[in-house]
C-alpha cells in the first residue's frame, strides 16, 4: 500500500473527503425566526423590503425564517414570549423597548426625507451603538415607512386654526400625539393600528395621520370622500425598526445587521414616493407658506410643552422622547434648514 510517510495514502484521501462533506455544515448559517409587522401582510411594502435584509443577513452568517403579522401587538407579545428571535416593529411598537429610536417619530421633529436620510446612516455609527441597547434588547437598524400626513375629510383644513374642534384617531400609547390634539383644540378620537383607517373611512373621525401608503392599501380615500384630501405636510416619520433581545445575536452581526437596514433607504425611498406619486393630485392639500410655519411652529410648541407639568398626558407623553435623541433631530433640522426660527430660538428642545 502507498504511504506517506507511515500513513496510508487511502486513509489520507478518505479523511479528505470526511472534512469536505463536513465542511458546508460547519460554515452553515445561524438559523432564526423573524417576525415582520406589516398592516398588508406578506404582500406588504415593509415585508418585500426586509426580504432584502434578510438575503443580505445570510451573507453576515445569520438565516433569518420571516414570518408575516399583520397585528402588531401579536408580533409584540410573541417576541416577548419568546417566538421571535426577531422583530420588526413600527417606532410606535419600538417604544415599548427603546425611548432612544422611538422618538423618532416624535411629532413634527423629522419633517423632510433629507433630515430622515442624514439621521439614519447616522444611527448605523459606533458612535451612537450605546443609545441601541436598553433593558436587555437591542435595536439591530432602523429604515423609512414614509412620512407620516393628516388625511382630512375636507380639503378646507389647510390651516392650524381648523384644527380647532375636529376628531382626530390617536393610537393606543401616542401620548404626544394625543397631547397634540389636546393642544390644538381638537377631540382625540381612540384607536389601534388596526382600526385606525376603519375610524375615518366611516366618518367617525374627521383626521387620521398615516404615511401615503394607506390611501391605496388601506383604501383611506373613501373616508376622504369627494372633499378630502392629504395635508402635504409631514407631522411625523414612520419607520420600520428591529428589536433583539441582547446577545441573541453576536456583535459581528449587530453591527451588520445595522448598516444593512441603513441601505434599504434609497430602496424604501423609492417605494414611498412611488406609493405618494400614485395619489391624484387634486387629493394633496398644498398649505401657503405662512401657514406652514404655524404649523413647524405649532409642532414645536407641542414637542416643548410635553417638558411642562400641563395636562394628564404630559407626564406620560414627555417620557416617550428621549432627550439626546431631541438634540440630535434638532441639530439635524438645523443642519438642513439653518434659517429656521428654532435655530436661534432659546427656548428649544
Amino acid at each position: 500500500m502507498k504511504t506517506f510517510g507511515q500513513i496510508p495514502l487511502t486513509l489520507i484521501f478518505i479523511t479528505g473527503l470526511f472534512f469536505l462533506t463536513l465542511r458546508p455544515a460547519l460554515a452553515a448559517p445561524e438559523r432564526k425566526q423573524f417576525c415582520v409587522f406589516d398592516v398588508a401582510g406578506a404582500n406588504g411594502f415593509v415585508y418585500q423590503l426586509l426580504r432584502d435584509y434578510q438575503r443580505g443577513a445570510i451573507g453576515a452568517g445569520v438565516s433569518l425564517a420571516m414570518q408575516p403579522y399583520s397585528d402588531e401587538d401579536l408580533a409584540v407579545r410573541d417576541f416577548r414570549q419568546g417566538r421571535c428571535d426577531l422583530v420588526a416593529l413600527t417606532d410606535m411598537g419600538v417604544r415599548n423597548f427603546n425611548d432612544f429610536t422611538g422618538s423618532i417619530s416624535a411629532i413634527g421633529a423629522v419633517p423632510y426625507y433629507e433630515d430622515l436620510r442624514v439621521l439614519l446612516y447616522g444611527l448605523a455609527s459606533p458612535r451612537i451603538a450605546r443609545h441601541l441597547s436598553q433593558d436587555g434588547y437591542e435595536v439591530l437598524g432602523v429604515a423609512p415607512m414614509g412620512a407620516a400626513y393628516l388625511f382630512v375629510n375636507d380639503r378646507d383644513i389647510n390651516h392650524v386654526a381648523a384644527l380647532t374642534d375636529k376628531r382626530i384617531t390617536v393610537f393606543e400609547g401616542h401620548h404626544d400625539a394625543r397631547h397634540m390634539v389636546e393642544f390644538v383644540g381638537a377631540k382625540p378620537v381612540a384607536a389601534t393600528i388596526s382600526s385606525f383607517a376603519r375610524l375615518f373611512n366611516s366618518g367617525q373621525a374627521d383626521i387620521s395621520y398615516a404615511p401615503a401608503a394607506a390611501w391605496e392599501v388601506l383604501e383611506m380615500f373613501r373616508g376622504a370622500g369627494d372633499r378630502g384630501g392629504i395635508i402635504r405636510y409631514p407631522v411625523g416619520q414612520v419607520t420600520v425598526q428591529l428589536v433583539a433581545r441582547e446577545g441573541e445575536f453576536s456583535p459581528e452581526f449587530v453591527r451588520d445587521s445595522r448598516k444593512l437596514m441603513a441601505r434599504l433607504y434609497p430602496d424604501a425611498i423609492r417605494v414611498i414616493r412611488q406609493f405618494e406619486d400614485r395619489i391624484p393630485a387634486e387629493r394633496w392639500v398644498d398649505i401657503a407658506p405662512e401657514a406652514m410655519r404655524e404649523y413647524q411652529e405649532m409642532l414645536r410648541q407641542v414637542r416643548i410643552d410635553l417638558l411642562s407639568d400641563k395636562g394628564q398626558e404630559t407626564p406620560l407623553a414627555a417620557a416617550v422622547y428621549h432627550e439626546d435623541m431631541m438634540t440630535i433631530l434638532r441639530k439635524i433640522r438645523c443642519y438642513t434648514n439653518p434659517g429656521a426660527e428654532e435655530c436661534s430660538d432659546q427656548n428649544r428642545e
